[in-house]
């Protein structure tokens, strides 16, 4: 949604690309109650470290990894990627606009567990090494097997309210394709729906389909 975002704030009014006003409101609205949401439900989530050296410890280690990943997908050389893409590879793995920011509890578990996803839909020179994403697993594990258990309403309220902002937040998301898909005659095929990033439709024919491969030819007989 902050790449939806950034993209439309940089579109012309006579684009035909450009949100109408009612969507882009929605969308931002969605967008900050999800973020809102998020960081309670996180917040509840970090209070449970307690007193738990070993959880505090975990925290600790997982904001340097989360440093280290921005600094990976910031070191890309611009040879090798533009400026729109890394801002899409920066804002999938949670640097929202790019910037490193301030950190809190809440914030490093909430950019751990994104640096914890596979991230198939970013190209995979782009993702963070399969090394950095173990580290950050363990202490993840760490974290979660050493934080106290949340007790009470609180952690349970805030989490429902987290998914009803997600699920409204996954409908702007799609109506913002749809609209994209609208705007033109490529439809979903569409290279726009790219820079929001969402895969344009690919033509029939252009793709590989492994089961429909030939056999290879058998080894001559000696």
């Amino acid at each position: 949604m902050h790449l939806i975002k950034t993209v439309d704030d940089g579109r012309v009014a006579a684009d035909p690309f450009k949100l109408p006003a009612l969507l882009r409101t929605q969308h931002d609205a969605d967008l900050t109650g999800l973020e809102t949401a998020d960081s309670d439900t996180a917040l509840t989530e970090s209070d449970r470290a307690g007193g738990s050296a070993t959880a505090r410890k975990a925290l600790d280690t997982l904001g340097d990894l989360a440093r280290e990943g921005f600094k990976f997908i910031d070191a890309i050389r611009a040879t090798q990627i533009t400026d729109a893409q890394r801002l899409e590879v920066f804002t999938a793995y949670g640097w929202a606009s790019g910037k490193l920011g301030r950190f809190n509890d809440a914030r490093v578990i909430g950019l751990s567990r994104l640096g914890a996803l596979a991230h198939t839909d970013v190209a995979a020179p782009f993702r963070y090494p399969a090394d950095l994403i173990a580290d950050i697993k363990a202490q993840l594990a760490i974290f979660d097997a050493n934080a106290q258990v949340a007790t009470g309403g609180d952690r349970q309220k805030a989490t429902e309210t987290r998914d009803t902002k997600l699920d409204a937040a996954n409908t702007t998301v799609s109506q913002v394709r749809f609209f994209y898909c609208s705007s033109s005659r490529d439809t979903d095929q569409s290279p726009e729906l790219a820079k929001i990033g969402c895969q344009p439709r690919r033509p029939a024919g252009t793709v590989d389909h492994p089961e429909k491969k030939s056999a290879p030819a058998p080894a001559p007989k000696p």
